[in-house]
């Protein structure tokens, strides 16, 4: 839905020309450049649930704060966007790598990506038909709802207590 809903927050949000939207890509494309420099100290701060924790609401934040008029809060989203998406993603594919017997890695990892990667391009024809007919403002808040939500499930994941990471090994 995020996705969708970019070039409506652009045009009708802020009053800019779609070529806007490729500043705040390139925006997004820092912050997720800046996690992934950082994403093995965080990983073993926050453990595997609270750096997906993280993700989600950065995620989240990041998705409401489109829903903002300025032009401050929406690059300031695109930041936040792009921080938080690889997070879930590095914490899922390494549970693949470091759970998956070497023989079966292969297959696992395609049929994990298919399961990551799907849903996007489903809710992406959803989130075109919703930009529509509704206001722009919609999507972002409903979709930054949603992630905050998502980022409660692995902070409450069993067997880490509140404050302290598991252990992720070095290699």
């Amino acid at each position: 839905m995020n996705g969708a809903s970019l070039y409506a927050v652009v045009d009708a949000g802020l009053g800019r020309a779609p070529s806007w939207a490729g500043v705040l890509y390139a925006v997004h494309g820092a912050g997720s450049v800046a996690t992934g420099l950082a994403a093995g100290t965080l990983l073993r701060r926050l453990g595997e649930r609270g750096f997906a924790a993280w993700g989600c609401a950065l995620f989240g934040l990041g998705v409401a704060a489109r829903a903002l008029p300025g032009d401050t809060p929406v690059p300031a989203g695109s930041l936040l966007i792009g921080a938080g998406l690889p997070c879930v993603l590095i914490v899922a594919l390494t549970a693949v790598q470091r759970e998956t017997p070497a023989d079966r890695l292969g297959v696992t990892a395609g049929r994990v990506h298919t399961l990551l990667y799907a849903p996007n391009a489903v809710a992406l024809v959803a989130g075109a038909g919703l930009v529509a007919v509704t206001d722009h403002r919609v999507l972002p808040e409903v979709t930054g709802a949603a992630a905050l939500g998502c980022a409660v499930v692995p902070a409450r994941g069993r067997g880490v207590r509140s404050g302290e990471a598991e252990e992720v090994p070095r290699r």
